[in-house]
């Protein structure tokens, strides 16, 4: 009895080293509407040039805690296209008028301590646009924070990044000097 006791014991143990870490997981969604008239027939891509791939990142832990998310490129290139065709633009793959959206930084930093948390979340991305031998380059960063009680909820920091994204995608179709260049004007 003891001995099995005891298994039971080592196998309850063992298991919390097996299991899996966190991952992030974000659903950033276009729901501005439309807020301009890009008419315009594009090739539409999203470039991850971000120097590591964490998105979220716990500081104030031995060892710190970083929480990748390895399928960013792709969920932002989701909303992006979305973005672009509620305003007006068709999206082609064989189009010669081209927006790149690159991504440059995307990410939280929390920072806790006994008694609260704090999330500070950034995105830097470039957008290059290319249409009728001219070529439009902006940067576009944004930020938010959100603080609250005792330790941070993951939940709550994945909506921070979706609605950080959210804006990020509206700044950017609602850019009058992108949309001209896109329109040929």
């Amino acid at each position: 009895m003891l001995k099995l006791c005891l298994l039971f014991i080592s196998l309850f143990t063992l298991s919390g080293c097996a299991t899996a870490p966190k991952s992030v997981i974000l659903n950033p969604v276009y729901t501005s509407g439309k807020i301009s008239n890009i008419n315009s027939v594009l090739q539409a891509k999203v470039v991850d040039h971000r120097i590591t791939n964490f998105t979220i990142k716990v500081l104030n832990q031995e060892p710190a805690v970083y929480l990748p998310d390895a399928s960013l490129p792709v969920k932002i290139q989701n909303a992006f296209l979305d973005a672009l065709t509620s305003n007006g633009a068709t999206v082609l793959p064989t189009s010669r008028h081209t927006i790149t959206l690159q991504i440059n930084a995307f990410h939280s930093k929390i920072t806790e301590s006994l008694t609260q948390h704090e999330s500070n979340a950034v995105a830097d991305w470039l957008v290059i646009a290319a249409a009728n031998g001219n070529t439009f380059e902006k940067r576009y960063t944004g930020q938010s924070q959100i603080t609250g009680p005792l330790k941070h909820e993951q939940a709550k920091v994945e909506s921070q990044l979706n609605s950080l994204t959210k804006k990020m995608l509206t700044r950017i179709v609602s850019d009058q000097a992108l949309i001209n260049l896109l329109q040929g004007q």
